[in-house]
């Protein structure tokens, strides 16, 4: 018996062939085709977040620095306005004590200057070794809105309510404007005296405690440097005393530093009206993080140091000191580094913002009102 082919139907072999799926390979490349998109689509999302989030840790960064720099540079070009080309005189060691400068090596009465400059003498905790240390500047000019901008003319001297205070008499004017706890710039003679009010004591008279909040005030019946140099001069007083006051002007003093933990603060010394007497330097915080703080001065001889009043041998607290140097500086430079509060992803690290600004001391070459 003869058996016939069958014929195979083209369609039917289509459909088996349909019905077979992919094969292995397809399924592998097709795998990795889909892996590789999706690891692309995720590195581009991680690296638009990490983007984004170095973008803003430095905004903020930047942000704190800026102000901080704006704060400095501002009060850096009001430093000396109206106050004294010389500066002021206040105790010994009252410098070192308030802004924690080494201890100068004399016994005679520290100048309150309009710029102040402390070199190296602060540790911080960012830091990775102990011997970088930041630096301190300190402001002193007067304040134009007290008493209307007009300097407010004294009679004479006495001596206070308290014991050995001191008593200043106001001559033509009113106490109105004067408030306990204000700092003063007193002319005498040919010498200035920075001192604090401590009592109003009516429309005529202010008085001058010792033991103020800020250690400034000395007593009236001191001896030698420790004699409060407002005292008026008598048959039996003939130093450290004057023969007449002239006027009062309040001025403002601010100092910056970094604290240890690496905050930035601005300091005001007195003037806070209303603050308890425990309350009268009192901090504002600019800038945290702060991990380096550096400044550099050019004096009016074209002079570069880092530390104006340090002298020959360049050492703070040495008999060769020259703190009215300080009146000769005419720019200031500094350099402020910010370490943000968090890590890099990419380098494992804090973002590191380094800024630098220089500003002139307009107002040290000469006296206004």
């Amino acid at each position: 018996m003869i058996r016939r082919k069958r014929k195979t139907d083209p369609s039917m072999m289509e459909q088996k062939m349909n019905a077979a799926g992919f094969t292995l390979v397809e399924m592998l490349i097709a795998m990795v085709t889909f892996l590789i998109v999706t690891a692309s689509i995720y590195g581009l999302l991680m690296l638009g977040t990490v983007s984004r989030n170095r973008s803003s840790r430095k905004t903020d960064v930047l942000k704190n620095a800026r102000a901080a720099i704006h704060l400095i540079g501002r009060d850096a070009l009001n430093a000396g306005l109206s106050y004294h080309q010389s500066g002021a005189y206040v105790p010994d060691d009252f410098l070192s004590s308030t802004l924690n400068l080494p201890a100068d090596a004399d016994s005679d009465r520290d100048l309150l200057t309009s710029v102040i400059a402390g070199n190296n003498l602060f540790t911080n905790d960012l830091q990775t070794s102990p011997t970088v240390r930041t630096d301190l500047i300190a402001f002193a000019y007067r304040d134009m809105e007290f008493n209307n901008g007009a300097a407010i003319d004294l009679e004479q001297s006495l001596a206070g309510a308290a014991g050995d205070s001191m008593r200043l008499e106001l001559r033509t004017s009113t106490t109105a404007n004067i408030n306990p706890h204000d700092l003063v710039l007193v002319e005498a003679d040919s010498t200035q005296v920075a001192t604090i009010v401590s009592t109003v004591v009516d429309t005529k008279n202010i008085d001058l405690n010792i033991n103020d909040p800020l250690n400034i005030n000395l007593p009236r019946s001191g001896s030698g440097p420790g004699a409060n140099l407002l005292r008026k001069c008598t048959i039996t007083i003939t130093d450290n005393c004057t023969n007449s006051i002239s006027s009062l002007k309040r001025f403002y003093w601010v100092s910056y530093r970094v604290k240890q933990d690496g905050t930035l603060v601005r300091r005001l010394h007195g003037n806070n009206t209303g603050a308890p007497f425990d309350e009268q330097i009192q901090e504002q915080p600019l800038a945290y993080n702060v991990k380096d703080l550096q400044f550099t001065y050019v004096l009016n001889d074209g002079t570069v140091t880092e530390d104006p009043s340090a002298g020959p041998d360049g050492i703070a607290g040495t008999s060769d000191d020259r703190p009215e140097d300080f009146n000769l500086i005419r720019q200031i430079s500094f350099t402020i580094e910010v370490e943000s509060t968090e890590i890099d992803e990419q380098t494992g690290k804090p973002e590191v913002i380094r800024l630098s600004a220089t500003f002139s001391t307009r107002n040290l070459e000469y006296d206004q009102g």
